[in-house]
């Protein structure tokens, strides 16, 4: 019997230490980088790009976010450190969305790539791969570790499409 015990331990142990992409992202995405998108420009590619917000615009029908692309996980979540080659790139929501609750956040999106600009950076004009965002993905800034009281996160407003997800989702 104890050993019954200790080896449904371990399986249980196991299976809470699966990384899973959260529902929302999950799907089949285009393996494409924003660099590499900028060398052959193509067009309605669903992506599923990650990094971190470092300007938010909001213009008349809709908010855009510039996002320094990062490495992720395996459960697409972006690195903090950003590489020294790492590209831009830009992700357009419709309508308002608040500038403040954007800013240097971690970020998964979703959507098609829909065009390219050419903006400036400081001196240096930059071309951006420009994705029609589906989903945006905020990722918490401390990964929440598992307690007796997570099963109370049914009710949290923190949810997308009824799924449970650790992070925030619009």
């Amino acid at each position: 019997m104890r050993i019954k015990k200790i080896i449904l331990l371990i399986f249980v142990t196991s299976l809470s230490a699966c990384v899973t992409v959260p529902t929302v992202l999950q799907g089949d995405y285009s393996t494409l980088t924003p660099a590499g998108s900028k060398s052959k420009h193509p067009m309605n590619v669903p992506v599923r790009w990650s990094g971190l917000i470092i300007n938010t615009v909001n213009r008349e029908d809709k908010t855009c976010f510039e996002i320094v692309q990062t490495q992720t996980d395996k459960s697409t979540r972006p690195n903090k450190v950003i590489p020294k080659n790492s590209s831009r790139f830009i992700a357009c929501k419709d309508g308002f969305m608040e500038a403040h609750a954007f800013n240097k956040r971690l970020v998964t999106i979703t959507g098609k790539l829909v065009a390219y600009s050419k903006q400036n950076i400081d001196e240096y004009e930059y071309e951006y791969p420009v994705v029609k965002t589906d989903v945006i993905y905020i990722w918490r800034k401390n990964v929440p570790r598992y307690t007796y009281f997570n099963h109370f996160a049914a009710f949290s407003p923190f949810h997308c499409y009824s799924s449970h997800i650790r992070g925030y989702c619009y």
